[in-house]
């Protein structure tokens, strides 16, 4: 064995490659919630099929004061469900406005991999975790559950990228 080859071998030695970017999730929880049934019981009593659903999807990333690698994530849901009220306004059926979060360890993460992976990854590895919270808070709420389908995280990214 040549000197050159034990040197390719080792841990750090020149040819080995930068390591990939990566986010760790350290925890994973509900930041906040709220759910109110402005017309109970009265829209329970008359139920008049399933309500019109406006979805708001928001997502923020911060860094932890104190530390240059954990990062605070949170995915924001926004659901509103109206009854046809006939020929006056629609009427609010619930609102939830949920809050969930995680906290995140970025390793080997240059400044360019830094948004992609806190706007774009971790909240695609967090969104089931998000939905099932609004799904099982609307059947607890006595209303058929909002079953919310995949996002694709990275086209709302160029989105918003393409509005700033």
């Amino acid at each position: 064995m040549t000197e050159g080859h034990a040197v390719d071998t080792l841990p750090g030695g020149a040819s080995s490659s930068p390591p990939t970017p990566r986010a760790l999730i350290v925890s994973q929880y509900v930041k906040s919630v709220a759910f109110a049934v402005p017309a109970a019981p009265g829209v329970h009593a008359a139920p008049k099929g399933l309500p019109a659903l406006h979805l708001d999807l928001d997502v923020d990333a911060r860094q932890v004061e104190g530390s240059a690698t954990l990062f605070e994530v949170a995915l924001t849901l926004r659901c509103r469900a109206n009854a046809s009220a006939g020929q006056g306004p629609p009427r609010a059926v619930f609102e939830a406005d949920i809050a969930y979060a995680a906290l995140v360890s970025l390793q080997g993460a240059t400044p360019a991999a830094l948004e992609p992976l806190l706007l774009i990854e971790v909240p695609a590895m967090i969104f089931p975790a998000a939905r099932n919270v609004l799904a099982d808070l609307t059947r607890e709420a006595g209303f058929a559950p909002v079953l919310m389908q995949q996002v694709d995280f990275a086209a709302l990214y160029r989105i918003r990228r393409a509005a700033a």
